[in-house]
């Protein structure tokens, strides 16, 4: 039905462009029928066309006459088909109308490739059948009929749109996509427009289009101190601050992510949001939460909460999260089992500085608030604080060490002694402060903390 339609869609249009041509000449306007338009056009202009065609006039090919070999051969054969029926017809064989319904269907259904098959199929049918009762030349008729309903079988030829000039849009870094393209027509002698490409976008020759780099926003998490999320350095959470039920949802996800934990079974998170309610109503309360949650987190934020039928999660993979800092320097410590090397001794003081709070500050205000205290989430807090802690300590042993071999030991005993009273148990922190202590000659000092973690002096390190 396509090649039928889009024919009669150019009959028509070339009847309305001649009586609007006709109507506008007598009303002493121009006799053109295209608007006016400010916009560029992908076409030439008169100038530059020589005696091609013009734009907007009529184009004989594509209106009557296919373009595509197969169209033009079958459009040839149904002109023979009426020649048949006019001789038919001369020779008082009503069947000639037969012959010139089926060229004017078959002609209309050019673009088509099951009408003019069977067309061509029922042709070659009739000229067997006239062979069979003695017309030998009906031979022809039925070979040449079913080779063109062979013919017909083969994909029609798809026709490009309209006034598509079949070259690739080229738009300047910060231009919208759209009509209005940046065109400067080359030279008379070449007929064509030439796209204008930035200088930015140095081209190589070939005609693939600049395609500007998107940038994807820069997600940051703070865990210590004051939470704190930021997309390109403007805060995310005011709302949710504002939401004590909310915050602590958020802040409570957020240190099972610190403890490797990021998904929990829907019914148990439900259960630490509403721990004394019936499970229906812990249900509803969290799905009310979770979906309060979403809408505060904002479209950049609301991708990270992933909330399924069984289980919730929080996915960090695009973030930056700062205690994860600590935790991916404690592991390449570790691998390299001995000292380190300076760039990485440079990022683990600058992580150790940017996380000297404590994590989720001001969480047990916060759960007493929501539930109460009667929940297990203040236990996972403190333990993702120990596990920060632990990380912390890994690093300032090595930083420590590190001064000591380049011959700056007072350099570590402000972070030995910020890790150490994080974490109270690591005699291996107490001992590289003592030691500390004595090469800067701080005997007293070194003699307080052998007698407060009961080391001997053999243990200094």
């Amino acid at each position: 039905m396509n090649g039928g339609t889009q024919r009669l869609r150019v009959f028509h249009e070339f009847g309305t462009r001649k009586s609007v041509t006709s109507t506008t000449w007598k009303s002493g306007f121009l006799s053109s029928s295209r608007r006016s338009t400010n916009d560029p056009r992908m076409a030439p202009t008169p100038g530059e066309e020589g005696l091609g065609r013009r734009a907007g006039s009529f184009d004989l090919f594509g209106a009557f006459i296919p373009r595509d070999p197969r169209g033009i051969v079958l459009a040839c054969g149904f002109l023979g088909a009426a020649g048949l029926g006019v001789n038919a017809l001369f020779l008082g064989d009503w069947i000639g109308f037969a012959y010139f319904a089926g060229a004017g269907v078959g002609y209309f259904f050019l673009q088509t490739r099951l009408v003019p098959a069977s067309i061509w199929l029922a042709i070659a049918g009739g000229g067997v059948a006239g062979a069979s009762a003695g017309d030998a030349s009906d031979w022809v008729v039925a070979g040449l009929g079913a080779f063109l309903a062979l013919l017909s079988l083969l994909p029609p030829a798809v026709e490009s749109e309209p006034g598509s000039s079949r070259k690739p849009e080229v738009r300047r870094a910060g231009q919208p996509i759209g009509p209005n393209l940046d065109i400067a027509a080359t030279a008379p002698t070449s007929g064509k427009p030439e796209l204008r490409q930035d200088a930015s976008h140095p081209s190589n020759g070939s005609a693939a289009p600049a395609i500007d780099s998107v940038r994807a926003p820069s997600l940051t998490v703070q865990l210590t101190g004051t939470l704190h999320i930021e997309v390109d350095g403007q805060d995310q959470l005011q709302r949710i601050r504002e939401q004590p039920r909310l915050h602590f949802l958020l802040s409570y996800l957020l240190a099972r992510a610190t403890l490797g934990e990021p998904s929990i079974d829907r019914s148990a998170l439900a259960d630490e949001m509403a721990p004394n309610l019936p499970a229906v109503n812990q249900r509803d309360r969290l799905r009310r939460s979770l979906h309060a949650l979403q809408s505060a987190l904002g479209s950049q934020l609301k991708p990270m909460l992933k909330v399924g039928a069984a289980s919730i999660a929080l996915d960090l993979g695009a973030a930056t999260v700062d205690v994860f800092e600590l935790r991916e320097l404690d592991s390449v410590i570790a691998r390299r089992q001995g000292l380190t090397d300076p760039e990485t001794i440079e990022r683990v003081r600058g992580a150790l500085e940017s996380t000297a709070g404590e994590l989720l500050a001001g969480f047990a205000e916060l759960e007493k608030q929501v539930t109460g205290g009667r929940g297990s989430a203040g236990t996972t807090v403190q333990a993702a604080r120990v596990q920060v802690a632990a990380w912390r300590a890994n690093l300032t042993l090595a930083l420590a060490r590190h001064y000591e071999a380049s011959g700056r030991p007072q350099s570590s005993i402000a972070y030995l002694q910020a890790a150490l009273a994080a974490s109270p148990d690591r005699e291996d922190l107490a001992r590289q402060l003592v030691a500390a202590y004595l090469q800067t000659g701080q005997t007293a000092r070194a003699n307080e903390v052998r007698a407060d973690y009961e080391l001997s002096s053999g243990e200094a390190r």
